[in-house]
């Protein structure tokens, strides 16, 4: 079923719900010129849908000007018999809601919506919008003329019925599909980058609200215009504690023992059991933690002890129609995992917990699973994919920190990569190719394999198969499937070319091996941006045996190799904090990149200890427990950069959440510029401290 609400800002382009507007009136006066006919075609991404459609004539009630006449081919007699605008309206509203409009010049088409919708006294809110005028332009600044003609040659697409509402809708609708490769072209793939770049045409935006595009009906036009921004609402934002009240509170009488208490608790599977009676305000509530508190503190008969002298009074309570995130930050103020919901007259209608809280979380995180293992082609991939920022903001509201976050995230870029596997293969079976030719494996390299993807994953994958060199084109053919597939539905192709449609990136275990150890004698310290995260990586598909032994066969070479692993330190050393004179940030336009000078030099200390006490660890805050436990590492500076890494991690998720908002592309670059004081100083106090571990490890990570 459609969504009634617009699609958020990071929704990937390819997994966009839209419909292509265009109006014909009667004339290019918004404020005063009337709907003479409407047609609207819906797309999901580049593809054109047959359903929904609209194609209406529109009575305007005023007489048809010659000049309108002319252009369009419309006149009186034409719309005579057509309904008033108010009546056409519903079926408009149906096709548009929860849609981005997308069109030529389509401020002009909301503009007159708008005010038509003002003269009927209908309630409007402009949707979300894309102009492929101000898209194409954007993209070639030089072109002189922005004009639909003008634009379908250029993109081969055909206008038929030129003016007519359907067909210049049909036109545009042809010319967008064609403008989402281009758009990926320039790296822009989500609705929020779309908008971002169309609003560099400044001119365009200065010379429509000049022309009142954007004039609101009885208001003085904005003096600075911008394309509407779709907003995330996060879940817990929305959702009221009644709506995760599952059952009715249990209750018992203040005058049953502890062991009463306990066997309702346990016959019921609940933590919690309110005393007194329902339908009455609860007198006390008792807690599994209760129980356990008590049992600890002193010997209790639990068949004596009433439960209300262990009860807690009074109980804290919520009414049900309070927002969830209140609830949360009540039971985090005061330390409790229950609370009691209750209706307006005070009356406990349901007791809450972390627990339940936790459920609903990871419902929303098995649609993940369940859309993308439905996922048949890459549109319905990037769809899936389009839900992860939403599913990291709601973690976050929730309290989980960035690498929490990041091992779902990392989990759904594994994924991804497995169906975009699935999917490659059968379209090669189809194709003929036939099945594999000998056994494989597709690996996730860097930040996926670790389990410390945040919102900005590129393509890190490779190909390890048990054929031989006469077998590579087909593996190649994988690859290639593998990495189209995943462009297109979100995650780019990687700059460095770490990817199994890569020759150096797929092979035998035997051309691995051969490779691993050409590494291992012959790195040069500017290869190992690439080479180290292959230590990193975890097999998603296949044969995972053949990834397993692998992994377990490189780490073990490269633990003995002093040569490699003193040029890893090399390179470690070279990934310095960005600080300045006196232990001060080191800013670039406001805003400082924690990868390269926080997240890259504690995940390669880490790797790169963890290696020499040939640890086959993934994730850096276990590597860095090993190093320790290898005596690499002290276990005070193993928990020192432990804690760094995740809060540096949870500063950079928190950035791209927001820039993600704001339809900017998120990266590592944290913005420092207006902050708080005492957070960009603790900032500097963490980078100094990994600064100095960093100059204290010198020997051990290169001895």
């Amino acid at each position: 079923m459609q969504s009634t609400l617009p699609p958020p800002s990071h929704t990937a382009l390819n997994a966009l719900p839209i419909a292509v507007l265009d109006l014909e009136t009667t004339g290019l006066d918004v404020r005063r010129d009337r709907v003479v006919q409407v047609g609207a075609i819906a797309m999901l991404g580049a593809r054109i849908l047959d359903a929904p459609r609209i194609e209406q004539l529109v009575n305007p009630g005023v007489p048809m000007p010659e000049t309108a006449e002319r252009i369009h081919g419309l006149g009186d007699a034409d719309v005579a018999g057509a309904p008033r605008f108010a009546a056409v309206y519903p079926a408009l509203h149906a096709m548009l809601a929860g849609r981005v409009i997308v069109g030529h010049n389509v401020a002009f088409d909301l503009a007159v919506l708008r005010h038509e919708a003002a003269r009927e006294g209908i309630a409007w809110q402009d949707p979300p919008a894309l102009d492929i005028a101000m898209l194409v332009g954007a993209l070639e600044p030089a072109l002189p003329d922005l004009g639909l003609e003008t634009i379908a040659s250029d993109f081969d697409v055909q206008i038929d019925h030129r003016h007519s509402a359907l067909g210049d809708s049909l036109a545009a609708a042809e010319v967008f599909a064609r403008l989402i490769p281009k758009l990926r072209e320039a790296d822009v793939r989500t609705l929020g980058e779309a908008q971002a770049l169309a609003e560099k045409r400044d001119d365009l935006v200065r010379r429509q609200a000049e022309a009142g595009w954007y004039a609101v009906p009885g208001e003085a036009p904005p003096a600075r215009p911008t394309l509407p921004v779709a907003r995330i609402d996060s879940y817990l934002y929305e959702r009221r504690l009644k709506d995760l009240i599952g059952r009715p509170p249990l209750f018992i009488s203040h005058e049953a023992t502890l062991r009463d208490a306990i066997r309702e608790m346990h016959a019921n599977r609940v933590g919690a059991i309110l005393i007194g009676r329902a339908g009455a305000q609860p007198e006390g509530i008792l807690t599994e933690r209760d129980v356990l508190r008590e049992s600890a503190e002193a010997k209790l008969d639990f068949d004596r002890t009433p439960v209300r002298s262990v009860m807690t009074s009074p109980v804290e309570v919520m009414p049900s129609d309070e927002l969830v995130y209140r609830a949360l930050g009540r039971m985090d103020r005061l330390g409790f995992r229950h609370l009691c919901v209750v209706d307006e007259h005070g009356i406990a209608i349901g007791v809450l917990s972390q627990r339940d809280v936790l459920h609903h979380r990871v419902s929303a995180a098995m649609v993940l699973g369940d859309a993308l293992q439905a996922a048949d082609d890459a549109a319905s991939m990037a769809a899936s994919h389009s839900q992860v920022p939403e599913v990291a903001r709601r973690l976050v509201a929730e309290g989980m920190g960035g690498t929490e976050v990041a091992a779902v995230v990392s989990h759904e870029v594994r994924a991804l990569t497995a169906r975009a596997t699935e999917l490659t293969l059968a379209r090669m079976a189809n194709d003929g190719r036939g099945a594999p030719p000998a056994d494989w494996c597709v690996l996730v390299l860097g930040s996926g394999g670790r389990g410390e993807s945040l919102l900005v994953a590129d393509q890190d994958n490779a190909i390890v198969h048990a054929g031989g060199a006469q077998d590579d084109a087909w593996f190649a053919e994988l690859g290639a499937g593998i990495a189209t597939l995943l462009d297109e539905a979100g995650i780019p192709r990687c700059k460095g070319g770490v990817m199994g449609a890569n020759a150096e990136w797929r092979g035998t275990l035997a051309d691995w091996k051969s490779r691993v150890d050409g590494w291992l004698r012959r790195a040069k310290p500017d290869d190992l941006m690439n080479i180290d995260i292959f230590f990193d990586f975890l097999p998603v598909a296949g044969d995972s045996q053949l990834g397993h032994r692998l992994h377990a066969d490189a780490v073990a070479a490269a633990s003995h190799s002093p040569t490699f692993l003193a040029l890893l330190a090399e390179w470690v050393d070279r990934l310095r904090p960005p600080l300045g004179m006196f232990g001060r940030l080191r800013s670039k336009e406001g805003r400082v990149d924690l990868k390269r000078g926080g997240l890259m030099p504690i995940v390669s200390i880490a790797r790169t200890l963890a290696l020499r006490v040939g640890s086959t660890a993934r994730t850096t805050a276990d590597r860095l427990r090993d190093a320790a436990a290898g005596g690499r590492l002290s276990e005070s500076d193993a928990s020192t950069l432990a804690g760094i890494h995740a809060d540096l991690m949870s500063r950079v998720l928190r950035q791209q959440l927001i820039d993600l908002g704001e339809g900017v592309r998120p990266s590592s670059r944290v913005a420092v510029n207006g902050e708080p004081r005492n957070a960009v100083r603790s900032l500097a106090r963490q980078l100094r401290t990994l600064d100095e571990i960093m100059n204290g490890l010198r020997g051990a990570v290169a001895g």
